[in-house]
């Protein structure tokens, strides 16, 4: 419209060419304007808002501001997502590695960094083949053959296992997933020890019955059964016995649920009670046995596994202290709590074998355990009462010097 008002004032005033000329110059530098305005907004202004003009520019302006209005919608969307994905990798107890197709890290969480070594974002790019160079999961990511989890050791810290999964993620992508399974592994080893354990422990008695039981039946062998022979048999039922009391008081002990505050516990007379019971398990040994007992600190507590507690390392010190040593048993109130020791003169104990001590069956001298009837599982009863009870137990030994077991319960446990 305003190049036919230019041409129509040419032709009034005999000069077309001059106003065509004059008409293209303000269109161009007010085409150039708006570019210059489009280009300062879109590159140097920071704002979201377009500069004002008129015409088609106008609807230029508002155009690119909407585009980039609904853009920056859908990128605080989309990092929204992003956020709460990341978010919710880092809550998930595994570790997460995102790969592209040739294994090429794309991302990872944080316990993916503390468990199998990847720093990100330096590694971004890397192979992950260079990070778990483990022969079964470099063969298995070479054939892309990833049916079933692979056990591995932890690249940082080989005493950790650690179960790899890899999932397809997207397009050309891979999720890799670690987890921790060493305690797993260790509960399982645990389970094995224990079933082996135990039937080693039955089948040696059931052996001895056995054979007596199979001379017996012998009629060649009826009425010359001595009193030895039903002595042996009746130490071997007798040991028997005391290890499925054991295993059934160990069992009751950890399925116990019940609230260690409803119950005030004696323990001074409750000690004494077991002075008296151990004098009669003392009386071959010769043993100096003295109880330092204060009267007056009575606890909170279940008092049937504090018992055993109690009972358990008093007889382990008199089983094992030599004959005629000297064993001092200590219940005294002190600054953290109630403090229970049991202190020997014996032989003492290596140190590789302190940390041990309370595994179940686990013995020192496997030999001498079985000779004083032992079952392997006392110090493992001590360990799950003093968990129930706030506390734990504390070893000291030197070989040749004695040793020393004890615990303290905390002072919120002491009956005021």
């Amino acid at each position: 419209m305003l190049a036919l008002i230019a041409l129509g004032l040419g032709y009034l005033f005999d000069q077309v060419i001059l106003f065509l000329f004059i008409f293209s110059f303000l269109v161009l530098a007010w085409f150039t304007a708006n570019i210059i305005r489009l280009h300062n907004w879109l590159w140097i202004r920071k704002t979201l808002y377009p500069p004002q003009s008129k015409g088609i520019w106008r609807g230029i302006f508002d155009g690119i501001y909407r585009i980039q209005k609904k853009n920056r919608s859908r990128r605080k969307e989309l990092g929204g997502i992003l956020k709460r994905f990341r978010d919710g990798a880092e809550s998930i107890p595994d570790a997460v590695v995102v790969m592209q197709s040739h294994g090429q890290i794309a991302w990872s969480n944080k316990l993916a960094q503390h468990m199998l070594g990847v720093r990100w974002p330096e590694d971004a790019g890397v192979r992950i083949d260079n990070l778990i160079r483990y022969p079964r999961f470099t063969q298995a990511f070479e054939k892309n053959d990833f049916d079933e989890p692979l056990l591995i050791p932890a690249p940082n810290n080989p005493n950790r296992v650690i179960e790899i999964r890899v999932v397809p993620y997207s397009y050309h992508e891979y999720m890799l997933l670690g987890r921790d399974v060493t305690q797993l592994q260790q509960l399982d080893q645990m389970r094995k020890d224990f079933i082996a354990n135990v039937s080693h422990e039955l089948r040696t008695p059931l052996t001895v019955l056995q054979g007596y039981l199979e001379m017996m039946q012998d009629p060649d062998m009826q009425g010359f059964t001595s009193p030895k022979t039903l002595t042996t048999m009746g130490h071997q039922c007798d040991r028997m016995m005391n290890l499925v009391n054991q295993l059934l008081t160990l069992s009751r002990i950890e399925a116990n649920n019940d609230n260690v505050y409803e119950v005030k516990v004696n323990v001074p007379q409750m000690l004494g009670m077991i002075e008296k019971e151990m004098e009669q398990l003392n009386f071959d040994r010769g043993h100096q046995l003295t109880f330092d007992i204060d009267a007056d600190l009575v606890v909170y507590g279940l008092e049937d596994e504090l018992r055993s507690a109690f009972t358990n390392l008093i007889k382990n010190a008199i089983r094992y202290t030599p004959d005629k040593g000297e064993i001092h048993v200590c219940w005294q109130r002190t600054s953290g709590g109630a403090h229970f020791l049991v202190q020997d003169n014996g032989e003492g104990i290596a140190p590789q074998h302190l940390t041990r001590l309370t595994e179940r069956f686990y013995r020192v001298d496997k030999a001498r355990s079985r000779d004083t009837g032992g079952s392997g599982l006392g110090l493992s009863i001590v360990k799950h009462v003093l968990n129930h009870h706030k506390s734990q137990l504390i070893v000291e030994s030197q070989q040749e010097q004695g040793s020393c077991f004890s615990f303290t319960l905390p002072t919120d446990m002491v009956v005021k």
